[in-house]
This record gives structure tokens, sequence and C-alpha cells, in this order.
């Protein structure tokens, strides 16, 4: 789980968290919704309410998402954090991303790369001087589990199948729109 700590984000600033619709996206908006920063979260129309119930302002990804990010920002956003999954297009899977992704847009939306973190997107980030993360912080697994215990940490899980339903289990996941964790019971 990616830090806000790395990503420098203080409380009473704007976090954009792209991909909040994601298990480390919605993480991510509500650690730091728990820790009085404002957000405003991309997401699919599956995880919109969700995220909206929980505190954050939600708007679409894809083409337009500057501008729809402006509106409520009033133009300018202190931090991002890219949590998407890369390969495909969020609203097009079976399209490629764009050169870069979304990163263009959440260095434009800013103002400095430095501002941006992503735990996906690695070679974009490279080439676009936009910060990454891949560590782990197991130091801070008591305060993951205490935030789990207060409800404040929520995995949603979206379908549980059996082992004999795999097939069924993988095409959803493929789909890259399952709504939350897919569980297979043994």
């Amino acid at each position: 789980m990616a830090r806000l700590g790395d990503l420098g984000v203080q409380p009473g600033e704007l976090l954009l968290v792209h991909g909040a619709g994601t298990t480390v996206g919605e993480a991510a908006v509500r650690f730091a919704l728990h820790r009085g920063v404002r957000v405003i979260a991309t997401a699919g129309q599956t995880r919109a309410a969700a995220l909206e119930a929980i505190g954050a302002q939600v708007t679409a990804y894809g083409d337009g998402m500057a501008e729809r990010v402006r509106a409520p920002s009033g133009g300018h956003v202190d931090r991002a954090l890219d949590t998407a999954p890369t390969g495909g297009r969020i609203d097009r899977p079976d399209q490629p991303s764009p050169a870069g992704g979304s990163l263009p847009t959440l260095i434009e939306l800013t103002g400095d790369p430095d501002r941006v973190l992503t735990v996906s997107d690695f070679a974009a980030a490279a080439e676009l001087g936009v910060r990454v993360t891949t560590e782990i912080r197991y130091d801070q697994m008591d305060e993951f589990a205490r935030l789990a215990d207060e409800g404040i940490l929520v995995v949603t899980v979206a379908r549980t199948y059996a082992l004999d339903q795999i097939q069924k289990a993988a095409e959803l996941s493929k789909s890259r729109r399952p709504g939350g964790k897919l569980m297979l019971v043994l």
C-alpha cells in the first residue's frame, strides 16, 4: 500500500486519487479522508456511489477528466495518486492506453511531476519524472488492523465463488469490472 506520507499530502490539501474504484485506490481514499485530506476520486459507475458515501467527490475517468476535476477543485490539485491499472484503458479495456496513460493529465492538474505518485505505471513514471512506490509497509500493519477494526479500512468483496466456478471468477476479473475483490472458497 502506498503511504500517503510518500506523497507528502497534508490535512486540508486536495488529493486526486485516480483509479479510486480499485482496492488500493479505495483504501487510499479512506486513509486520506480519515487524516483530514480532501479527496477527489476518479472511478467508474460501479464504485462511484460507495466512494461518495464515504466522503469523496467522485468524477469519471477518461476523456474530459481534467475539466471534470478542475470544476470542484478550483483549477488546482495539491497531489495526485495513480492507482489505475495499466495495460488497457479503464473505460475501454480492449484498447491500449495512450502513451503515459493518465500521468500527463495528473501532472498537468498538480503542476509538478513530483506531486504525482503511481503504484502501477512505472515505465511512464520513469519517462515523466513521476514518483513510484512498490514498498509494502509491514511496520504499519498494526495501524491497518486497527483501522479495519474501526471500520475505516474496508475491502469490498464483490463475489464469492466455489472452486469449481474458477473460470467464471477469472472471466469477471479479466473484465476489469468486478466491483471489488473476488474470493474463492475451498
